[in-house]
């Protein structure tokens, strides 16, 4: 496979509503550095909630937030402030979604509003069902601003999430179903 067909098949898949997650679209034979996770951030503390279910929805919540607005910041700093609300290998994924952005002359528009239906504590992992609506958000060209893609109303999305060390939940994976949610 070609660099340019890499690229523009790593930017097929860089998605929509509108936020970078390469959600296992990145190519296999990738060489991106496995970035280790931070153990601080500006970001706010965890939530001292005795519900471990509202820090979590906060933490996914806040992960949006980021995502939307992270390719307005410099390259230099992706990591850093993604590595507040993401883990590998979503935050992998996201950083190395903006490169490919970038370089096509895209950017993110707009943001997208959570809607969770569901969360799943196991331990240090949880799982969050959410009927996403990224109607108002997607990929426009960088020079123009006109927008090229626009999401969904009701997309279906499960996302991993992992407390670290530090006690911050943080989204690991994210998987969009496809389709429609009820």
């Amino acid at each position: 496979m070609t660099t340019h067909n890499r690229v523009y098949k790593a930017a097929a898949c860089v998605l929509v509503p509108g936020l970078v997650l390469v959600s296992a679209c990145t190519p296999k034979n990738s060489a991106v550095p496995q970035p280790k996770p931070s153990q601080t951030s500006s970001a706010s503390p965890p939530s001292t909630s005795t519900d471990p279910s509202s820090s979590i929805r906060s933490a996914y919540q806040e992960f949006w937030q980021v995502a939307a607005a992270i390719d307005k910041q410099p390259e230099s700093e992706w990591q850093t402030r993604m590595s507040a609300v993401a883990a590998d290998p979503q935050l992998r994924r996201t950083v190395q979604g903006l490169g490919l952005l970038r370089e096509q002359s895209v950017v993110l528009y707009g943001s997208t509003t959570a809607r969770i239906t569901n969360v799943e504590l196991a331990g240090d992992r949880a799982t969050v069902q959410d009927c996403q609506d990224g109607s108002k958000a997607g990929q426009a060209d960088a020079k123009t601003g006109k927008p090229k893609t626009v999401g969904v109303a009701r997309n279906p999305v499960t996302a991993t999430m992992q407390r670290g060390t530090d006690g911050r939940w943080r989204v690991s994976d994210v998987v969009f179903g496809g389709g429609a949610c009820r």
